[in-house]
């Protein structure tokens, strides 16, 4: 009897700053998560619908669609009903900001700069170790 591996836990990280979308995308890879990175809200909308992630990690403040939208539009596919999306923000810093996150289906919100090892504290809570 062989063993069953399972793949990889795939979390989609939606950033438009391309620093923060490399480190977040490396520093998650580096813990055993398969990663991939859309830097505008319909990119992430889209590779969501098409790559099935397990996570999506959202920046609030997109391209072409904010991180709200794109939460609410993910959050509305039958794939994004049973999958955390997690909303993080520099800008967005109120308890206002937070509860329309939660408005939106997020699972989370992170106030940027959020130390990595509270985000993948939060992963591990949303989606298990790798």
């Amino acid at each position: 009897m062989g063993s069953t591996q399972r793949a990889p836990r795939h979390v989609l990280i939606v950033e438009d700053d391309r620093v923060t979308a490399l480190v977040l995308s490396e520093f998650l890879a580096a813990q055993g998560y398969r990663t991939s990175v859309a830097t505008s809200g319909p990119d992430g909308l889209s590779q969501f619908v098409s790559g099935k992630p397990d996570l999506a990690l959202v920046d609030a403040l997109l391209p072409r669609m904010n991180g709200f939208h794109a939460c609410y539009e993910m959050k509305s596919t039958d794939h994004g009903s049973h999958t955390p999306v997690v909303l993080m923000s520099a800008v967005y810093r109120s308890t206002e900001a937070t509860a329309r996150a939660h408005g939106v289906k997020a699972a989370g919100f992170l106030m940027k700069p959020f130390d990595l090892d509270v985000l993948l504290s939060h992963v591990h809570q949303l989606v298990g170790e790798p």
